[in-house]
């Protein structure tokens, strides 16, 4: 674990992971719906989630489906290890970095279930819309934690030895 931690906190490999990151961000606004897909949501209910897919038409579907398995995927993985490699510059927690790969968790079982959403629908399934919601409300709650231990690692890197030297001065 050591290892891939190193590697993915190397500037060069950060820089190369961002860029991969925009550049799968950008590809997934294309197939995404971005007024229905259900894994920008933060939650739903079993009727807004299928009143969203309603709205679609099954070309959106299709290509919402596409954008999971081609897209959102990869995405999974980049962000993850990008994540782990900038919060690992800023805090050196082994324990931390495990806050973009439980996101990743949590959007990948997201995943699954919507997959198996869009293929089951028109047919509803309660179970697995709440479900699908619940792992959907887990990522983003990770997503702000790990936001909010990232904006604390910045902070503290650049301001905690300016604050300490300009104390004892």
């Amino acid at each position: 674990m050591k290892a891939i931690v190193d590697f993915v906190s190397d500037k060069k490999i950060l820089i190369a992971l961002f860029f991969l990151l925009v550049a799968l961000n950008l590809s997934l606004s294309f197939f995404m719906p971005k007024d229905h897909a259900l894994d920008l949501k933060f939650a739903y209910t079993f009727s807004e989630a299928y009143q969203s897919l309603s709205e679609m038409d099954l070309d959106t579907r299709k290509f919402y489906r596409f954008g999971i398995w081609a897209l959102d995927f990869p995405y999974m993985i980049v962000y993850s290890l990008f994540f782990a490699g900038i919060l690992y510059r800023f805090w050196r927690s082994q324990t931390l970095i495990t806050l973009p790969f439980l996101v990743a968790a949590f959007d990948l079982f997201e995943n699954l279930i919507v997959l198996r959403i869009l293929k089951l629908f028109p047919e509803p399934n309660r179970l697995l819309t709440l479900l699908a919601s619940g792992f959907t409300t887990l990522k983003w709650l990770t997503v702000g934690v790990m936001v909010l231990v990232l904006i604390v690692g910045v902070w503290r890197y650049y301001f905690s030895g300016k604050i300490s030297t300009s104390s004892s001065s």
